[in-house]
């Protein structure tokens, strides 16, 4: 192998390690952080990635393999040109991705609903109902539903979705009966799939009805799962990757 080549591969293999580490803290940040647990599939954030990490992984580093030749002029420019194209579209990536983290989960009728940061303003929110600024991430909240057969009618016919609008949210242990009254029943989930089997095996293990309810959780995808919320303060607790629309054999709306 001639020197220019291994002076290629050397840079490249270089490159690509620096990009591999940079993606995978990225990775971490959006699984762990911004879209923890089942949300990541649940908002299908993969299809915002597909094209993102394979170009900041592999086509920096490509490029850095075609210009690289130890000695040229312009070398040190055309490599910060590479870097700073790739770190461009890594930040436009994730301020997209940032944009569509869940900043609120509202309950809304009867299921929760996954609210992103693009279309959750805080600002709006009552300051004489919440501290804004020791709320957490993400803020699970209820949402007033029409309080006057004339706001029903406002709501139903201009399709004003209340569940969206951050002045109608109020802290969800104020209204703890009607939440916990629309939560769902473990044992009237109907498998049908070994997938479905087992996780309602494993969540037997760890279910204490006493301690944890259960509830739909619609995502902005239009996929469902079910979230366990802790009873007494209403934090998250996890969720499960089961459709309650299709594997649950009881009305979600129970009277």
């Amino acid at each position: 192998m001639s020197k220019l080549w291994k002076a290629k591969l050397s840079a490249f293999g270089i490159h690509i390690l620096f990009s591999i580490t940079i993606i995978s803290v990225f990775m971490a940040l959006v699984t762990q952080v911004w879209f923890p647990g089942l949300l990541f599939h649940l908002e299908d954030v993969w299809e915002g990635l597909r094209i993102l990490v394979p170009v900041d992984a592999i086509l920096g580093p490509i490029l850095t393999l075609i210009l690289f030749v130890p000695g040229k002029k312009g070398l040190v420019g055309d490599l910060v040109i590479v870097v700073l194209l790739q770190i461009s579209a890594l930040i436009y990536g994730a301020y997209t991705i940032y944009d569509q983290r869940p900043e609120a989960i509202v309950f809304a009728g009867d299921r929760f609903e996954v609210l992103p940061a693009s279309k959750f303003d805080k600002s709006q929110l009552q300051e004489t109902e919440f501290d804004l600024e020791k709320l957490p991430y993400p803020l699970v909240t209820y949402s007033l539903p029409a309080q006057s057969e004339e706001e029903r009618k406002i709501f139903i016919f201009d399709n004003v979705q209340y569940q969206k609008m951050a002045e109608r949210f109020r802290p969800i242990e104020g209204h703890r009966e009607k939440v916990l009254s629309r939560a769902l029943n473990i044992d009237y989930f109907t498998p049908k799939s070994d997938a479905t089997t087992k996780a309602l095996a494993q969540l037997r293990e760890t279910y204490d009805t006493n301690k944890h309810a259960l509830f739909v959780l619609e995502s902005t995808t239009a996929m469902s799962a079910v979230m366990i919320l802790n009873k007494s303060d209403f934090s998250i607790q996890g969720y499960v990757n089961i459709d309650p629309w299709d594997e649950y054999n009881r009305p979600v709306k129970q009277p």
